[in-house]
């Protein structure tokens, strides 16, 4: 009950946050969340063990996923004739994606609520459809937009590879690795 309660009170308090502050002030505040949340319910769980083999493991998991994800946007963008191409960011941008999105949201969603729903394919389904859901209801339910809906209601399929690595590999860096290396891929990629 403690993890459901738990994911209520970050999507409540983020969603709620985003009607009184700007964007960038949610964002860490939810970043913020999601690593002391864990933290304060079980104080015993070390997040961030590094598992060499694992982490390995993970590391070539992802690249062959990444890789698939890269040859269906090539092949979109051939078929659509459009050309695709890379769009300019910062050493920031990197760093953002990796401290406030992708280590906050895998210590959370997967170190927390993926272990604590018993870490196994049904764990890694449910946590998936809430990652989605938490997605959908702060980015859809504030700034609106179909396109802006699915995209975010999308993120189902990446958090099952993210699950699927935590659930193989033992290790959150590998659904790090793999978070913050999906994430880089799908904003950096531009077609025109």
């Amino acid at each position: 009950m403690k993890p459901v309660l738990s994911y209520l009170l970050l999507i409540l308090s983020v969603f709620t946050l985003k009607h009184f502050l700007d964007s960038g002030t949610v964002f860490s505040i939810s970043a913020a969340l999601m690593l002391l949340i864990p933290f304060l319910v079980n104080t015993e769980y070390n997040y961030f063990n590094f598992n060499s083999p694992g982490f390995f493991k993970g590391v070539l998991l992802s690249l062959g996923v990444l890789a698939v994800y890269l040859l269906v946007l090539v092949s979109y963008g051939l078929i659509s004739g459009k050309h695709p191409g890379i769009r300019e960011a910062g050493y920031s941008f990197f760093l953002i994606q990796l401290v406030l999105v992708a280590i906050p949201e895998e210590v959370f969603f997967r170190g927390y609520l993926q272990k604590e729903l018993g870490n196994d394919y049904r764990a890694v389904i449910a946590v998936s459809f809430l990652f989605a859901i938490a997605h959908l209801v702060i980015v859809c339910a504030t700034t609106g937009g179909l396109g802006v809906c699915i995209k975010n209601g999308l993120t189902f399929f990446p958090s099952l590879v993210m699950g699927y690595l935590y659930l193989k590999t033992k290790t959150l860096w590998s659904s790090i690795f793999f978070h913050f290396s999906a994430n880089i891929l799908h904003i950096l990629i531009k077609f025109s």
